[in-house]
């Protein structure tokens, strides 16, 4: 199922079925931030760089986990400044490498027709290995 909704950190999370036989949100312990390029990114680290800061240390006190995916990326890309952004690339780079060790987060880049696929199988084993008891 597919429930709309502000989420405190992230795009998407996953739903499982609750005893009363409604959705039990992962929101507490899983998210994916979606973003769709490189120069999305490259804001998010320059104009916006304490908001989406903020949005990351909520999501590492509460302990969820948060995968970064970043559709039309790669680093190829980045290291040959093939975004319009006046980022440079090593800054880029530092600020992606550099998160992934601050907070945690898993860095994913695909291409868009991926990204649906992509983000159904994360959480779809996330969840997984939560029901069979795993270490999700």
């Amino acid at each position: 199922p597919v429930q709309r909704g502000k989420l405190p950190c992230g795009d998407y999370t996953a739903l499982l079925p609750d005893e009363q036989g409604g959705f039990l949100s992962l929101e507490d312990e899983v998210v994916i931030e979606r973003k769709a390029n490189l120069d999305e990114i490259a804001g998010n680290f320059t104009v916006d760089r304490r908001r989406f800061e903020a949005e990351f240390l909520r999501a590492k006190a509460a302990g969820v986990k948060v995968f970064l995916l970043v559709e039309n990326a790669s680093w190829r890309k980045i290291y040959s400044h093939d975004y319009r952004s006046k980022m440079a690339p090593k800054a880029l780079a530092a600020s992606l490498l550099a998160w992934q060790v601050r907070y945690g987060i898993t860095l994913l880049f695909c291409q868009p027709e991926h990204s649906g696929r992509i983000i159904y199988s994360t959480l779809y084993y996330w969840a997984k290995e939560r029901l069979e008891g795993g270490a999700a």
